[in-house]
C-alpha cells in the first residue's frame, strides 16, 4: 500500500473573473443530492462541496463510508482512497488530510477558487499486522471543492498619483502591467508612474473599484495600506478600504521622477520602489564578455530619458546559444567590484521575447536573457518607464528602396512622365555587413519610405525610427516627410531606430582636374533632375580623378572600372586629355549599383 503525496503545484487553469460559477466562501459545504455508489455490501456516499477558504482543521470529510462485511474478525480493516493515479490514507469515518486533498486539486487545476470535481475510489484492505489483503473496492464517486485562494482580477489601475484621482479612476489611466500568464499562476502586477512634484499619493484598484467610482462615486472598493492612511513605508499588506478604519492611501515623499510599485494579489502585499531612469544601459554577455566595460552600449533618441525611457541595442549572432542581462552605469561598477545583483534580468522564463524585468536582488536567480542563435541579428529593446522588454530576431536583407514623393522629378530613367511612389525604380540603401544599418544616395522631397525589397510587400516607416534628424517628420499616414528638398547621404539604421541625413554635392577631385587632390578645389558638378545623376562637361588631364562630395574627403567613390563605384575605392583615370561629358548615379536605382559614364567630345 503505497501513499503518494504531492508536492508540486501546477498552476494551469486560465483566468476568468466571478461569475455563476464563483462559490459564496461563506458557506463552506454545499449540500447537492449525495452520490452513492456500491462498496462490497456496503456503500459509499458523497458530502456536499468543500471549500478551503473556510477548513481550519487538518483533516476534511470527503465522503461517508459503509464499510462491506469483514468475514473475519480477526483482521483490522485499513481504508485508502484513490485520486488518479494517487493514493492515500482515510479514516473509516470518511475523512482524510485536507492538504493531500488540495494538493491533488490544485495538481489538476490550479489555484482558482472555483468548484472543481474530481473522481475517486475507496479500498478496504484487511490487515493481520503483517501482511494486508484488499477486500473490496467502491465504485467511482466524485469530490466537489473550491481551492483556497483570494479573488484575483485581471487588471488593477493606480489612482491618483501624478492624474486627478476621479479622472484616473473612471478612465483607468495607470494600467498594472502583468505576463499574462493566469493570475493564479502568476498573480504579481507591477506599474512604474512617474511621481508629482511633491509627495506622491494613490490608491490602487481594479475594474470593480474603477467602476464603482466612475459610477457611483464609491470609493470603497479601492485598495489601500493596512499601516494606515499615508504611510510612507515601502513595504507591506493592503487591503480593501471597507476592511480598513481609514482609506489607507499610500504616499511616497517627493525626491524621485519614478514610482515603481508591485502588487502581489494571492497575499496580498505591495512592494514600492522610488526610481530614476539612467542616462545609459548596456549589454553584458550575450556576443561580448560577462564583465563590466560597458562595450555594448544601448542606442537612444536626442529626447530627455523621461520623454522617451525606450533604449535598444542590436547584436550580432555568434550562431550558436546566448545569454546575457544588461544594467546601468550603477550596476555595470558594481560588476566591477564583484557584485552582479544590480544586473537587469527578466521576472520570466529566460527564453521569454518579451515581458518584464527587473534587478537581480528582487528575482530569485539570475534570470538571465537567452536566445538560440538562429537569427542573424538580435535587437533588444527595454522601456525603463514600465520595465518591459522585447527582443526581436533579425535577419536583414542587403539593400532596402526609397520611393517616394521625389520620384516623380526623375522622368528620364523611367521612360514615362511621372513615377513617383515606384519600389522597382527607387534609389537603393546598402547595409554592408548586413546588419540592419543602411546607406546611401537619394534626392529627397516631402514624403517617403523604405521598402525591404522592389515592392510593397514590407516596408519600413515613420514608425520604424525613434530618432531623426531635424529635416524629418512624419507625413501621411505613417510616411516620412523630408522638409528640406535636395541630394542627401542616407543613413537608415533601422536595427537602432534612427535615421540621418547629410545633405552633398558632388564633384571631381585629383591631378586629372584643375584643383589636384585638394579636396576644398574639387570641381562642382550639377544634378541633373530628370535623369538622377550629377553630370559636369569640363577639360580634364590624361591623369587620375575620383568623386567626392562638399570639398572633403569624408566621402568619395572610386573603382576598377566605372560601371562599378564603391565607397573609397581605386582612383579612375582619364587616358587621354580632352573635353569630357560625365555623369554619376550614385543613387542605385539601376541593378544596386553606383556608375558613372564618361564620354568624350
Amino acid at each position: 500500500m503505497t501513499k503518494k503525496i504531492l508536492f508540486a503545484i501546477a498552476f494551469v487553469a486560465s483566468m476568468i473573473s466571478c461569475t455563476d460559477d464563483y462559490k459564496d466562501w461563506a458557506d463552506p459545504q454545499k449540500v447537492d443530492q449525495p452520490e452513492i455508489v456500491s462498496f462490497g455490501d456496503g456503500s459509499i456516499s458523497t458530502v456536499g462541496v468543500i471549500d478551503f477558504n473556510s477548513v481550519k482543521d487538518e483533516l476534511v470529510k470527503v465522503c461517508n463510508i459503509t464499510p462491506p462485511t469483514s468475514t473475519d474478525a480477526s483482521y483490522t480493516p485499513i481504508y485508502t482512497i484513490s485520486l488518479g493515479e494517487n493514493t492515500y490514507n482515510i479514516n473509516a469515518d470518511g475523512t482524510m488530510s485536507a492538504a493531500d486533498l488540495e494538493n491533488y486539486i490544485i495538481s489538476q487545476y490550479g489555484r482558482r477558487p472555483v468548484e472543481r470535481e474530481v473522481a475517486a475510489t475507496v479500498s478496504m484492505w484487511l490487515s493481520n499486522g503483517k501482511t494486508a489483503v484488499k477486500s473490496a473496492t467502491s465504485g467511482e464517486f466524485h469530490i466537489k471543492a473550491i481551492p483556497q485562494a483570494p479573488q484575483i482580477s485581471e487588471n488593477y489601475y493606480i489612482v491618483g498619483g501624478p492624474n486627478d484621482w476621479y479622472e484616473s479612476a473612471a478612465n483607468k489611466m495607470l494600467k498594472f502591467t502583468h505576463s499574462g500568464k493566469d493570475v493564479y499562476e502568476d498573480p504579481i502586477f507591477t506599474v512604474v508612474f512617474n511621481a508629482s512634484e511633491g509627495d506622491t499619493w494613490f490608491a490602487i484598484g481594479d475594474d470593480e473599484a474603477c467602476e464603482a467610482i466612475g459610477n457611483d462615486n464609491d470609493w470603497s472598493k479601492l485598495f489601500g495600506t493596512t499601516k494606515g492612511n499615508g504611510n510612507t513605508d515601502l513595504t507591506g499588506n493592503l487591503d480593501r478600504r471597507y476592511n480598513l478604519s481609514d482609506d489607507g492611501s499610500f504616499c511616497v515623499p517627493a525626491g524621485n521622477r519614478l514610482i515603481k510599485v508591485t502588487i502581489n494579489m494571492m497575499d496580498y502585499t505591495y512592494q514600492i520602489e522610488p526610481l530614476n531612469i539612467a542616462d545609459n544601459y548596456y549589454l553584458i554577455g550575450g556576443p561580448g564578455e560577462w564583465n563590466s566595460s560597458k562595450d555594448m552600449k544601448f542606442s537612444h533618441s536626442d529626447k530627455s530619458v523621461f520623454d522617451d525611457p525606450v533604449f535598444t541595442y542590436t547584436f550580432a549572432s555568434t550562431g550558436g546559444e546566448m545569454w546575457f542581462a544588461f544594467g546601468d552605469d550603477e550596476a555595470m561598477d558594481a560588476v566591477g567590484e564583484g557584485n552582479w545583483t544590480k544586473l537587469f534580468g527578466t521576472t520570466g522564463a529566460s527564453e521569454d521575447l518579451s515581458g518584464t524585468f527587473d534587478r537581480r536582488y528582487n528575482l530569485d536567480g539570475d534570470h538571465s536573457f537567452h536566445v538560440d542563435g538562429a537569427a542573424k541579428f538580435y535587437k533588444i529593446s527595454i522601456n525603463m518607464m514600465t520595465y518591459t522588454y522585447e527582443i526581436t530576431a533579425l535577419n536583414f536583407e542587403e539593400y532596402i528602396y526609397v520611393p517616394g514623393n521625389a520620384q516623380k522629378y526623375n522622368t528620364s530613367a523611367a521612360g514615362m512622365p511621372d513615377y513617383g511612389w515606384t519600389p522597382e525604380l527607387a534609389p537603393a540603401l546598402y547595409s554592408a555587413n548586413s546588419d540592419g544599418k543602411y546607406e546611401g544616395y537619394a534626392y529627397m522631397d516631402g514624403d517617403f519610405k523604405f521598402t525591404k525589397q522592389r515592392n510593397w510587400n514590407a516596408e519600413y516607416n515613420y514608425e520604424s525610427f525613434s530618432s531623426y534628424d531635424p529635416i524629418f517628420s512624419v507625413g501621411e499616414g505613417t510616411n516620412i516627410n523630408c522638409s528640406e528638398p535636395g541630394y542627401y547621404r542616407l543613413v537608415a539604421d533601422v536595427a537602432n531606430g534612427s535615421l540621418t541625413a547629410t545633405k552633398l554635392t558632388w564633384g571631381l577631385v585629383g591631378p586629372a582636374t584643375a584643383g589636384g587632390w585638394d579636396a576644398a578645389a574639387y570641381t562642382v558638378m550639377s544634378y541633373n533632375m530628370a535623369d538622377d545623376c550629377w553630370e559636369i562637361t569640363t577639360d580634364l588631364n590624361a591623369d587620375e580623378f575620383k568623386f567626392t562630395t562638399n570639398g572633403s574627403w569624408d566621402i568619395n567613390l572610386g573603382g576598377n572600372s566605372v560601371d562599378d563605384l564603391t565607397e573609397g575605392g581605386p582612383n579612375l583615370r582619364i587616358n587621354e586629355a580632352g573635353t569630357y561629358t560625365i555623369k554619376l548615379y550614385p543613387s542605385r536605382t539601376q541593378s544596386n549599383k553606383m556608375y558613372a559614364t564618361i564620354e568624350k567630345k
